[in-house]
């Protein structure tokens, strides 16, 4: 299968589905507490109030650079070619979402946690608008994921999420999302995954409803 038809096997089934993947996210947000210090202006050249945990980095540290900046801006400004499998070294945070990524083996691609603080957000976008696709995208929710603190919007319409559960995106059409609340700061895990056959069959294996 070429990487259309297997991008189309995904979103055959919506545009947006759970899993039957999912964790204790209470139990992940105390384990990341020893990484209070290692968060990361997340895309730090636009000024929002979003941070950054590498899962999987360029080298497998956790200095966000430059697999929580821009990779588009990061290969203008320094003559590099990287794409989203150029960050498949796990960091130590990594053990502690295994339970999440282990089922997708080594496609696993860059990876990691958003905090989004009041206020902060995505302006609306697609994460590709090119003929080819190399990679899909996963969500999990952590904490205060659900509508209002978290609003994410795909295609016009506003999700509601289960947290610690996965889910699959069709982040090529268009979303937006924003931590809307006065207090309340927003954590989940965005997984970058290869766009293979392999990745996909563990996908759809995986579907809750099925």
């Amino acid at each position: 299968m070429n990487n259309s038809e297997l991008y189309n096997a995904l979103t055959r089934f919506g545009d947006w589905y759970q899993l039957r993947i999912n964790g204790e996210s209470g139990k992940l947000m105390q384990d990341l507490q020893q990484f209070d210090n290692n968060w990361r202006p997340y895309n730090p050249r636009k000024i929002v109030n979003r941070e950054g945990l590498s899962i999987t980095s360029l080298d497998g540290g956790l200095s966000g650079i430059p697999d929580l900046d821009s990779i588009y801006e990061y290969n203008i400004k320094n003559n590099t070619n990287l794409n989203e499998h150029s960050f498949k070294k796990k960091t130590p945070v990594y053990q502690y979402c295994s339970g999440w990524l282990d089922f997708l083996g080594d496609n696993v691609s860059r990876t990691h946690f958003i905090r989004l603080h009041p206020g902060g957000y995505f302006p609306i976008h697609r994460d590709n608008k090119t003929i080819d696709i190399d990679s899909f995208r996963l969500f999990v929710p952590i904490k205060n994921c659900d509508y209002p603190d978290l609003t994410f919007v795909l295609d016009r319409q506003v999700l509601s999420f289960n947290e610690g559960w996965m889910y699959f995106l069709d982040t090529c059409k268009e979303h937006y999302l924003f931590n809307s609340s006065v207090s309340s700061v927003v954590t989940f895990m965005v997984v970058n995954v290869e766009l293979t056959e392999s990745a996909v069959t563990s996908v759809l294996k995986n579907l809750r409803a099925g």
